[in-house]
């Protein structure tokens, strides 16, 4: 599970009982979602921990319940509050919130991926405020931290706060936790809409096949490009592509992520 959602249940675990964060008072329970909405399986051990939170599942706003409330674990500093978004999920998500011109929203991002192929653009993090209204990105980020994710939507296990907290060091005093709006009012000018890429036919066979993957989907076609822009990290065979993709082969994949700056 990446981040540092492990060290932070672990914390609440050892110290169950021991400490009172804002919104939640002195913790007494801590949980992992279970199968049905709302519902959570108790954890009592770091045991737990290791064997319950060992995977990331998107369709789970809430990492953990914490005194019986749905929680978005978060890092401090620099972190992506959502993580791969594809162009094929836009209008669809866009809709789905109400917003009024979807079409010229997605034909601005299009070509924002577009100048950013082209080395057109100076960085690949953009200024929300480039393509939505502050309202609009309010409703997006929520929608994506806390309600529902693109390809399963709505969320069983919605979450009802933003739980933060350091890399290392974790103490009470450094946790902490936030209704929504109190995290986005918090974090507004450090939040960007940013545009990342992967390959196909890059050295990493995980990289390799989520690309693989983008560029099947009719939607995601505009952010799909015959060419290679920019390079795949060297990877720990000593490479940067795979032998068995010849270089005519080879594809530049953009989504977005939503990135919160240091």
């Amino acid at each position: 599970m990446p981040g540092n959602e492990q060290k932070i249940a672990k914390y609440l675990i050892q110290n169950k009982g021991k400490i009172s964060l804002r919104h939640l008072g002195i913790i007494s329970s801590i949980g992992v979602p279970g199968l049905l909405k709302d519902q959570y399986e108790e954890m009592k051990s770091l045991e737990d921990v290791d064997r319950c939170l060992a995977t990331e599942d998107s369709g789970k706003k809430a990492d953990i319940y914490v005194n019986g409330h749905g929680m978005s674990l978060k890092q401090m500093g620099a972190t992506f509050p959502y993580n791969r978004l594809q162009r094929a999920n836009l209008l669809e998500i866009f809709n789905l919130l109400g917003f009024k011109n979807p079409d010229s929203i997605l034909e601005r991002l299009d070509k924002e991926v577009e100048k950013f192929h082209r080395g057109k653009l100076d960085r690949r993090n953009r200024a929300w405020s480039d393509f939505f209204t502050e309202i609009e990105f309010k409703a997006l980020t929520k929608f994506l931290m806390m309600e529902g994710s693109p390809n399963l939507g709505v969320s069983l296990h919605p979450a009802e706060f933003i739980l933060e907290a350091p890399a290392r060091n974790i103490t009470a005093e450094s946790i902490g936790v936030y209704i929504f709006d109190e995290y986005f009012n918090k974090y507004i000018s450090k939040l960007k809409v940013a545009i990342r890429r992967q390959w196909v036919g890059q050295a990493s066979e995980s990289e390799h096949k989520r690309a693989r993957g983008l560029a099947r989907k009719t939607g995601n076609a505009p952010w799909v490009f015959n060419d290679v822009a920019g390079m795949p990290n060297i990877h720990r065979s000593g490479r940067r592509w795979r032998q068995e993709v010849p270089p005519d082969r080879r594809k530049t994949v953009y989504f977005l992520m939503l990135e919160k700056e240091r």
